[in-house]
């Protein structure tokens, strides 16, 4: 058995030397050298990485790949420069609570110019250490399964089925951290999870639902890989918000995104972190921008508006075309930190429209639309109330449209510019694609500015969008600079302009 490895291995080295040769051949072409899998050998020139233990490899999770391989290339779908998403607690959308219940609520979300729709965790909540009656979404005891709470797989499905024939791109929540502690992995594979001096499986952090996986062991790894890539090869869902992404090394989730990307090159992947270089150098599209949701939150204490500025600039740690993901609101902000009312008060209006405007892409939680000011509930049935016509429908409306419609707001484009006003007060930008050009200029104090002038160089524009006082108003108006420049701004009053 020895002699027919140590034969293989020879056959295999000799195949890595003359495919590296013939790559080489007049080919000056940069190639990515990381640490992802790829279970077919002659399709890709890969060693077995050195620190992987004997008989650990499965379906080639940890191979070291250095050639030209297509899949390998940073990419980033192009449906995502236009990308709105929205964040769906299907628990408490709905009295029911079910896939089905919230389908009729798509017909409305389309309507604001929502074009992609991430869903919390929709698999089966394990029982034993259950928080609360109901349990957290993320802790999961079946990572092929659905919740008997939401429905059906095949209620998931026609919920998915229905959103692609609206145009609409669906999005998993994924754990990979961590599993509850009634999933079958426990019991089968407890070297799947780590231990601590005693011998027993434990609890990342505080969240004693949850046990730790152990991400030494590749067969987790692979086993984890296959069930992402149910959900892409078998369901068709579009990709993953990756929960707690920076506690899974970065080389995982490279392995699970050329799998992923093998089996659809147009996933979209989100990592719950600030912008990392690891991540984002291949496997992530978007990550949180946590500074720009400080410094909005830091708003309403009056804070100098400068201070945002640092937020709406692309990290140099988003590698590639990677962009942020610019949100007010989340499941974790609304249950643990208050609704984003007794957050944001008089700011939101012109804060959310800075989140849709600023590059990257804008995030809407289950409920913003409304302005609903409660906490929902994590772990117990709290559905939410909504009115026949969400207060903040209309702005929303407003934004996808100049998101969606405008190449100077496109996710990947990072240009930026501030303005400099009369009155610092004033917060002023622009983006421009070198075709088309948005102006933003808003009021995000709870004083009026008299008579504050600023220098674009632009001459005429049009008004697209100008909000104030909780009224909305989208009728489109030539202006000349000095009509749009020279001017009263009232309190959190702000406008949006297109050159």
């Amino acid at each position: 058995m020895m002699k027919q490895f140590w034969a293989l291995l020879l056959v295999l080295c000799l195949l890595i030397s003359l495919a590296a040769c013939t790559a080489n051949k007049g080919d000056d072409t940069e190639t990515f050298a990381t640490d992802i899998g790829n279970s077919e050998v002659q399709k890709n020139d890969y060693q077995i990485s050195e620190d992987v233990p004997e008989g650990s490899v499965i379906d080639g999770v940890m191979t070291y790949i250095d050639g030209a391989d297509a899949v390998l290339t940073k990419t980033v779908a192009s449906w995502l420069d236009t990308c709105v998403l929205y964040e769906v607690n299907i628990r408490q959308y709905t009295e029911e609570g079910t896939f089905a219940a919230f389908e009729e609520h798509l017909d409305r979300l389309q309507s604001m110019g929502v074009n992609t729709l991430w869903l919390m965790p929709i698999h089966p909540i394990s029982e034993t250490g259950r928080k609360g009656t109901l349990g957290s979404y993320y802790a999961v005891s079946d990572y092929k399964g659905v919740n008997p709470e939401f429905g059906t797989i095949e209620d998931f499905q026609h919920l998915v089925d229905k959103a692609h024939g609206m145009g609409m791109r669906v999005i998993l929540d994924w754990v990979a951290n961590h599993t509850g502690w009634d999933n079958a992995w426990i019991t089968e594979h407890d070297d799947w999870y780590e231990h601590d001096n005693s011998g027993n499986i434990r609890s990342p952090y505080d969240w004693t639902d949850t046990a730790q996986l152990d991400y030494e062991n590749y067969e987790m790894r692979a086993e984890m890989i296959q069930s992402m890539q149910y959900w892409v090869e078998e369901i068709g869902v579009d990709g993953f918000r990756c929960d707690h992404a920076i506690g899974v090394p970065a080389n995982f989730w490279n392995a699970a995104v050329y799998q992923l990307k093998s089996v659809n090159s147009e996933i979209m992947m989100l990592a719950e972190s600030s912008a990392a270089q690891p991540l984002t150098e291949y496997a992530f599209d978007s990550c949180y921008n946590d500074m720009l949701y400080g410094q909005a939150l830091m708003t309403k204490g009056g804070v100098a508006v400068s201070d945002i500025k640092d937020g709406m600039k692309v990290h140099q740690n988003y590698r590639g075309s990677s962009f942020p993901m610019n949100y007010l609101d989340n499941h974790d902000k609304n249950s643990y930190e208050g609704s984003i009312v007794g957050r944001f008060g008089d700011t939101y209006e012109p804060l959310l429209a800075l989140s849709f405007l600023s590059p990257g892409i804008p995030l809407i939680y289950t409920s913003n639309e409304e302005g609903y000011d409660h906490e929902i509930e994590f772990f117990e049935k709290d559905t939410v109330q909504w009115d026949d016509q969400p207060k903040y429908a209309e702005l929303i409306t407003a934004l996808s449209k100049l998101k969606t419609g405008n190449s100077a707001l496109a996710s990947t484009n990072r240009s930026i510019t501030f303005v400099e006003p009369s009155n610092s007060k004033l917060f002023v930008f622009t983006r421009s694609d070198g075709e088309n050009t948005v102006i933003y200029a808003a009021n995000l104090g709870k004083e009026a500015i008299r008579n504050v002038t600023f220098d674009l160089g632009v001459g005429t524009a049009r008004c697209v969008l100008r909000a104030a006082g909780g009224e909305v108003d989208t009728t489109e108006t030539d202006m000349t600079e000095k009509d749009f420049c020279n001017r009263d701004y009232e309190p959190y009053e702000f406008y949006v302009l297109t050159v």
